[in-house]
Order: structure tokens, then sequence, then C-alpha cells
């Protein structure tokens, strides 16, 4: 499949660029060079998600320990980001092309206006033709706001980017029926998002240095699917592989995208992380999801969590989440208008924000298409 994209993101698992005891060097330069020619010779923008860190951290002080704790992996970390970002730096010069690190927590994520400073900042990377190369902020993520994987992290950096298309290089072809190993594992060379259900249980794999598998990937392709954007999966051990994929001659798995006409805002609203539940009644979810109207605090019934105003929570009808957005009053407001008409709004917390506690061009309806 010939890829026309502007914009791309590639991802580099640890499998690709970590041979035994050491970073393949061989390799990481082959797809640097497959990079600088994407950029020049294609007039691609190409942002790239790489892991690797704490398998450099490791080799860099010379211990044989693969940590499990999460305190001596953010410290390898610290420790191999510097490596890693020095070998991206002396390879791209060598190309006449310079390179940026961006650090990224999943609260740049889900924080509306980090996300767009994010964003911004990115966007003038590439108009100064410099290469960024993201990693999740390690040293100081905790647990609870960790993407999971650069899996995660690659997907949600194509939305934020505004990309259509995302790479994922790993130390296989891409997906087959079966563990590879075995004869009788077919390869699947296209995916379609009909197909879901069955493709799911043909995930196979681990990583040593990695937190991601083969599961991580298909998981993260049909999310990304659905969301109009196209993944692809292929080794990236194979010489030029990124040229031979944008020419459409790769052995790779290809994720078909549905159509989708959701707007940026939309897609991030759909995958940011929700601070609290407003459950509304029968006449209220007609006017959301058949009307296409906002959300008034006469439809609330009750609330569950604590958030402030611009926090993202969900909208829940009949126990199914049916829509998300930006909330414009906080939960200790809502809990006092609920259930009023709009026009009581300002007697009785003494101020008014808006008429709605959602507004519909702040929402997105889950688990269908919206405009």
């Amino acid at each position: 499949m010939d890829i026309q994209s502007k914009k791309i993101v590639v991802k580099i698992g640890s499998s690709v660029i970590v041979q035994e005891d050491k970073i393949d060097r061989r390799c990481l330069a082959n797809l640097v060079g497959d990079v600088a020619y994407l950029i020049k010779e294609k007039d691609k923008d190409i942002v790239i998600v790489s892991s690797g860190a704490v398998a450099c951290g490791i080799f860099s002080v010379g211990s044989k320990e693969v940590p499990v704790d999460i305190v001596k992996r953010q410290a390898f970390a610290s420790i191999g980001q510097v490596e890693l970002m020095k070998l991206y730096q002396e390879m791209f010069y060598s190309y006449n092309l310079h390179v940026s690190q961006v650090l990224i927590t999943a609260d740049d994520i889900y924080n509306r206006r980090r996300y767009l400073n994010a964003r911004n900042t990115i966007t003038l990377l590439l108009n100064w033709n410099i290469v960024p190369i993201v990693n999740e902020n390690d040293t100081v993520v905790i647990k609870e706001l960790k993407f999971g994987d650069n899996d995660n992290l690659s997907s949600y950096i194509t939305g934020l980017i505004g990309a259509d298309t995302l790479i994922v290089l790993t130390d296989v072809d891409g997906l087959f029926t079966a563990d590879p190993k075995k004869k009788s594992a077919k390869f699947l060379p296209v995916v379609e998002f009909s197909q879901k259900g069955k493709i799911e249980k043909f995930a196979f794999g681990s990583m040593r240095f990695g937190c991601g598998g083969m599961e991580s990937k298909v998981e993260m392709a049909f999310r990304m699917a659905e969301e109009g954007k196209m993944t692809v999966i292929a080794n990236g051990k194979k010489e030029n592989i990124l040229r031979k994929i944008l020419n459409g001659e790769a052995r790779c798995t290809t994720f078909v995208p549905k159509q989708n006409n959701l707007t940026s805002k939309k897609v991030w609203l759909r995958t940011t992380l929700q601070k609290g539940e407003i459950f509304i009644d029968e006449g209220a979810r007609e006017a959301v999801c058949e009307k296409g109207k906002s959300l008034l605090p006469s439809g609330i019934e009750k609330i569950e969590g604590i958030f402030e105003r611009g926090d993202t929570v969900d909208v829940v009808y009949n126990g199914k989440i049916i829509a998300r957005g930006i909330a414009n009053y906080s939960s200790q407001e809502i809990e006092m208008i609920k259930g009023l008409h709009s026009k009581k709004i300002e007697s009785v917390i003494g101020y008014k924000y808006s008429d709605d506690v959602v507004h519909r061009n702040n929402m997105v309806l889950m688990g269908e298409e919206d405009a």
C-alpha cells in the first residue's frame, strides 16, 4: 500500500535497536538514513518515537540486570536518554539534519492546554526541518500517568501532530495468525477494522527491554483505525524498511483506517482521561445524541467524581458512556444546579459561565461517528 501522508510518526522499538547486550548501531544508522531520505527526497514531516533509553542506560553502566522495579528503570532511563540522543544527534548530523528531544507524560496529553503547547512546539520544529525524537518522561512519571508503553505513546503523538499514518517498527514482519516461529503461522498483510474481534487473538510476542508486545500493537492499531488513521507494523531490522513501506514494497501489516470525520479536538476528547461522570435522563440523551444539542443542567440526574471547570467528563445514560466533553462548571457547581433550568444558574450559584454544562462543540459521542 503506497503511503501518501505528509506527516508520519515512526515508532522504533527496543527490539529493533538492541542486539544482545549492545545498541545495534548499524540498524539504527540504516533507519536514520531512511528518515533523512524521506525528509529530504520525499518532503515528509517525520516524528520519531524511540524506545531504548532503559537499554542504553543499562549498557552504559555495564549492568547485566534488566530491572522490573520502577525506580531502577527510571534511573536507567535518565542515564540512557542522554546516550540515545547522542547517537541520534551524531547520525542525523551526517545528513545535515538536527534533532530535538521531546519528553512527554500522559498528563501532557490529558491536559488540553499542555496538549496544544506540545503540538505547537513539535509543529514549529517540523517547520524548521528539525527531527523531533519523542519518549515518555520515564524519570519523573508516576504509574498512574504512564502511557503503558511507547506503542500507546506513539498513537497519541500521531493524533497530537495531526498525522494520519503511524509506522511501528519491531523485530517481526508484522502480524501472524500464530507465533511466527511456527510453520503453521500465516502472515497477514492487510487488516480491516471489521476483522477486529477475530484478529485480536493473533497477538503474540514479548519484549526484553520494552513494555509492549504484539498485543498492545494490535489494540493500538485498531484504536487508530477507528480514528481514521493508518498503522503499519513492520520489521525495523530489514534494510531500507521505511523507504520500502512508503513505496508499497515492504512485507508488513497494514491496518486500514475507517472513514472518520472527527476533528482533532474530538479525537483528543475520545482518548483523553476523564475526571468525573455526569448521569443524565432520557430527554438529555435524546438532545445530545439525536439532536446534536449541548448538555443543559435540566437533564442531569447526578454526578460522580471531583472535577473543575475545564476538566474532561463522561456523560452517562442508563449505565453506558454516551459522550465525553469539557465541563463548563465544577462538580460542586453542577451539584447545585443539576435538574434546574439554565436561567436559574446565576440565582443559585451567583454567576453564570454559560447556559450549558457541556457545549456541543466541546463534546464527542462515544462508540459512533460524530460530526
